[in-house]
């Protein structure tokens, strides 16, 4: 039993459980454990147990040390030792009781000398997180531990965010990070179940409930015992499905249609809907008593504008998603022009408007081995925001680390401030924080 946890200083943001005799590490996407960087060969090194212990195999461009030792070939791996692939460290410890190795991912810091000018996808890192989770802006940041928190209570979760900024994706990691992670893990769209239909989709059905009815049936609820039912856009149910929703969270039972017994269901419930619930309630579209079991911890999940910095990583890891995904042989390298363009923009579709773009950039020109700001606007052009016109007037470009710095002293390091002065948004400031190597001084905190 192997279990791989990557942390982000001191928060643990992904963690999976393998079983097998052979671990595979690299860039790909096919491997075991994934090191989304650029620095990391496709396949980096491998892991395979041994009759005793565990041996790791390089197989790297750039070399691989084991306990600060170079790794010649193949090295017999110690009970506990640590594996340098640059940037990552990973912590290796075999527990002798149960075979259990527990890997630790921690994220060094990549080197500044590559210059900014390069394009995006040769010099940026990338770190997924959880379930495809991508960021490290402080919004995401914050999620990352309120996920990590609220996994380890059995509470009723609500997430709320606007459309595109990975709702589910989050319901998922809620999932793998709990004691509930080896048991099923059931997705439910309640806006695509039809009224009629909804009993017997979450509840199940007995031989002869109805005509059709040939056999029994488990319902979505009955499938995830044990483990964790997400019930994505529960704001579009009808009155009459809300009770019924309503009447399994007050109990933790369930009833078959057609049948007369009740029986008791161990499951974790977690909803999510873009709708404003609380007018929902005021306007009598939605039971206030649901609503109040529902959102015993609530989820706000942030829209991409809030946090632009992140766009860099959404970028390169989308693009080497996309490429993957349509046979590209090699990764078109997004252009410093294309990256301030997808900057300035609003995405009012959020990540998925992101990734959108990107796909139909890449599928217009699948041989092209840029991507480029003119290559963008054949898409863009029609829905970039009138921020986003403005800001060319102010191209991201001209802000410099001079100004920069002089703005956030002037503003006491408030980022929000600095962001309105120079008439860009707050997640641009972060990004060119982080670019030119900006700190805010000790004792002065950006704001959230």
């Amino acid at each position: 039993m192997i279990e791989l946890k990557t942390f982000l200083g001191e928060a643990v943001v992904h963690k999976t459980v393998l079983s097998k005799a052979r671990i595979t590490i690299g860039r790909s996407d096919d491997n075991d454990l994934v090191l989304a960087n650029p620095h990391v060969s496709r396949l980096e090194a491998v892991i395979e147990q041994t009759i005793d212990g565990h041996t790791l195999i390089d197989n790297s461009r750039n070399g691989i040390l084991v306990d600060n030792q170079p790794v010649k070939g193949s090295v017999a791996l110690p009970p506990s030792c640590r594996i340098e692939i640059y940037p990552f460290e990973i912590q290796f410890v075999r527990e002798a009781d149960d075979e259990t190795l527990t890997i630790p991912l921690v994220r060094k810091n990549v080197s500044t000398d590559e210059s900014p000018d390069m394009p995006l996808h040769s010099s940026q890192p990338l770190t997924a997180h959880f379930s495809g989770l991508i960021g490290e802006s402080p919004p995401m940041l914050k999620l990352y531990q309120l996920i990590q928190n609220v996994s380890e209570s059995p509470a009723t979760i609500l997430i709320r965010g606007e459309h595109g900024t990975g709702k589910e994706l989050v319901a998922r990691a809620i999932h793998e990070v709990s004691e509930r992670k080896k048991q099923p893990y059931i997705p439910v769209n309640c806006a695509a179940i039809p009224i009629d239909l909804i009993e017997s989709e979450l509840f199940g059905y007995e031989k002869g409930a109805f005509t059709g009815a040939q056999q029994g049936k488990k319902g979505k609820i009955e499938e995830a015992e044990g483990g964790t039912i997400f019930l994505d856009e529960i704001g579009e149910l009808s009155l009459n499905a809300q009770a019924k929703v309503l009447r399994f969270l007050q109990n933790k039972t369930i009833m078959r249609v057609g049948s007369a017994k009740e029986f008791s269901v161990d499951v974790r419930i977690v909803t999510a809907t873009n709708r404003d619930l609380e007018e929902a309630v005021q306007q009598q579209e939605f039971r206030p008593d649901l609503y109040y079991r529902l959102r015993v911890v609530q989820l706000e999940l942030p829209p991409l504008r809030d946090r632009m910095e992140d766009v860099p990583l959404l970028v390169s890891y989308f693009v080497k998603k996309i490429a993957n995904d349509i046979g590209l042989i090699q990764e078109p390298l997004v252009t410093e022009d294309a990256l301030q363009r997808l900057l300035s923009a609003s995405w009012p579709g959020n990540v998925r408007q992101l990734e959108n773009t990107l796909y139909s950039a890449m599928i217009r020109a699948p041989k092209s081995p840029i991507i480029d700001e003119a290559t963008l606007m054949e898409d863009m052009g029609s829905w970039l925001s009138t921020e986003a016109q403005q800001n060319e007037e102010t191209p991201l470009d001209t802000i410099s680390k001079q100004a920069l710095v002089q703005v956030l002293t002037q503003h006491q390091w408030d980022t929000t401030k600095a962001a309105d002065v120079l008439k860009v948004s707050r997640g641009t400031i972060y990004y060119k924080m982080k670019k030119y190597g900006i700190v805010a001084p000790r004792g002065l905190r950006r704001s959230n």
